[in-house]
């Protein structure tokens, strides 16, 4: 698909998510949050999640809500200290995105704790913590 529709399908599907997510002040005291799966190592595909990560945080007001991205298969390339996205990674940290890398994609592409971006946290199964936020209530994207 081309970038550009792509792009408009992506806002048009965080616009429609935005509708139901309730304001802060209504809020309980716990908020599920957002779970994002990125699983490819294709620049562009992460910096439009970094880009809709930002939407998100702008609509809902920063660090209220929280956003987790996990990356598995391929998408760990991109958590790795010389990542070409490690601006953006380091910025979506600052506003309290969490990065997880699943270290069963680590270990079949042999790559170590100490390669990854400082911040990064670690999960056994990438697929496994998706599920466990899902049923946990926390909405799902993959852009």
């Amino acid at each position: 698909m081309h970038y550009a529709r792509k792009t408009a399908f992506l806002i048009a599907t965080l616009a429609l998510f935005l509708s139901s997510v309730p304001a802060p002040a209504a809020a309980s005291a716990y908020h599920p949050g957002v779970i994002v799966q990125v699983s490819n190592k294709d620049p562009e595909s992460w910096d439009l999640t970094l880009l809709n990560i930002k939407y998100i945080q702008e609509q809902t007001t920063k660090n209220s809500l929280p956003i987790e991205v996990v990356a598995f298969g391929p998408g760990v390339y991109m958590l790795m200290r010389n990542s070409v996205v490690r601006n953006g990674l380091r910025r979506a940290m600052q506003h309290g995105v969490r990065f997880v890398a699943c270290e069963t994609s680590m270990r079949a592409r042999r790559i170590m704790r100490k390669d990854m971006y400082p911040g990064v946290t670690f999960v056994p199964l990438g697929v496994a913590e998706i599920i466990t936020r899902q049923r946990e209530g926390w909405s799902y994207l993959k852009p």
